[in-house]
C-alpha cells in the first residue's frame, strides 16, 4: 500500500471504533453521522482486508487483527498529535482539552484552583473531568485521560507512569447527628461494629478501609465490616447518612463540606496512628514531555503552593 493513498482520518475513526466497540457512540465522539462512520468502517475493512469489528449477540468485538493494531494505533495518533501541535505551547492561544480522572473528593479539592488558573491564563482551554468508578491507571495506558488523581498505586504490570505527590489525605467519619457513635469515646471496637457505607472507586474488589484494617491486624483475614450500603458516587452520601445508621469514612474536607446545613456530624477516626494516604498526580510517559501537559502540571502545583517540578 502506498502511504500517499492513506487517509489519516480513517485511522482516527478506527481508533474510536475500537475503543467504543459501538458505531453510534464512536460517531458521537467523533462528531460524525452514523452513516459516515459506517462508510469509513467499510473502507477500513477493505484497507486492512479484515472485518476489524465483528458483530456478536452482545455487540461488536474486535477481530484478532484489530486487537493487534490498537496499541500501535494509540501511539501513532498520540505521536501525530504531538507532531502537529509542535514543540511550543502558548497558553493564551491554546484551545486543547485537558482530560482528568479522579474520585469526587480529590477532584473537588485539587482541580477548582487549577481551573481558576486555566480560566485566567488559558481561557480557550477546556478542563474535562471524569469521576465515575473505574480502574484508575488503565485510562492512562489507553490514552483516555492526561492525568489521574489517586491515593492508589499502580501494579507492576502497569506501563510507564510518572507521578508526583500532592498532599496527604486526612480522613474523618460522617454520620447523622443522633447516631450512637456521635457522642462518647469512639473506640476501635465500637467503630468496627457499626454499619458502614462504601463508595466503590474502581467498581471491583474489597474496600480500602477493610483492606487497611486487615493489614493493621484489626480485622482477621477474611473478616469483613458490615457494609450494607455500597454507592458508585459520592453525591448521595449525606442523604443516606441523615436517614440511616450508616457511617462513612471520607476525606475530611469532603465530609465537612457535605455536612454543612444538614443534621450530620464529622468525627475523627479512631485510627490516629495510621498513616494518611498520599494523593498523587499520575500521567503516562507518552505525555511526559508534552508542553501542554508539562504546563498544566506546573499550574496545578503553583495553585496549591507546591514547588514546580523539574523540567523533563
Amino acid at each position: 500500500m502506498n502511504l500517499r493513498d492513506l487517509d489519516l482520518n480513517l485511522l482516527v475513526v478506527l481508533h474510536q471504533l475500537l475503543e467504543e466497540r459501538h458505531v453510534s457512540r464512536a460517531a458521537e465522539q467523533l462528531g460524525m453521522s452514523q452513516p459516515a462512520v459506517s462508510r469509513a468502517l467499510g473502507r477500513l475493512r477493505a484497507l486492512f482486508d479484515d472485518p476489524l469489528l465483528v458483530r456478536t449477540a452482545g455487540g461488536y468485538v474486535p477481530s484478532t487483527r484489530a486487537e493487534q493494531l490498537l496499541p500501535g494505533l494509540r501511539q501513532l495518533l498520540s505521536d501525530t498529535e504531538r507532531l502537529v501541535s509542535g514543540p511550543d505551547f502558548d497558553p493564551a492561544s491554546a484551545s486543547r482539552t485537558v482530560r482528568c480522572y479522579g474520585p469526587e473528593p480529590e477532584i473537588g479539592w485539587f482541580l477548582p484552583p487549577l481551573f481558576a488558573r486555566l480560566s485566567r491564563l488559558a481561557p480557550g482551554m477546556v478542563l474535562e473531568i471524569h469521576s465515575e468508578p473505574r480502574e484508575h491507571f488503565g485510562q492512562l495506558e489507553r490514552g483516555d485521560v492526561h492525568f489521574v488523581l489517586s491515593t492508589f498505586s499502580p501494579d507492576a504490570a502497569t506501563g510507564e507512569l510518572h507521578s508526583t505527590p500532592l498532599a496527604p489525605l486526612s480522613l474523618a467519619l460522617l454520620m447523622r447527628a443522633d447516631h450512637p457513635l456521635a457522642e462518647g469515646e469512639l473506640t476501635i471496637e465500637r467503630y468496627i461494629s457499626a454499619r458502614h457505607g462504601r463508595v466503590s472507586l474502581t467498581s471491583r474488589g474489597e474496600g480500602l478501609l477493610t483492606r487497611t484494617l486487615v493489614e493493621q491486624g484489626l480485622l482477621a483475614p477474611g473478616e469483613r465490616l458490615q457494609e450494607p450500603l455500597r454507592l458508585s458516587s459520592f453525591s448521595a452520601i449525606a442523604a443516606f447518612c441523615e436517614h440511616s445508621d450508616i457511617v462513612f469514612q471520607l476525606p475530611r474536607r469532603f465530609a465537612e463540606t457535605v455536612s454543612h446545613g444538614r443534621a450530620l456530624v464529622v468525627r475523627d477516626t479512631p485510627f490516629d496512628d495510621l498513616e494518611h494516604p498520599l494523593v498523587h498526580l499520575y500521567w503516562h510517559e507518552r505525555t511526559h514531555r508534552d508542553p501542554m501537559c508539562v504546563w498544566v502540571r506546573q499550574q496545578l502545583r503553583i495553585a496549591h503552593g507546591l514547588a514546580p517540578e523539574p523540567t523533563p
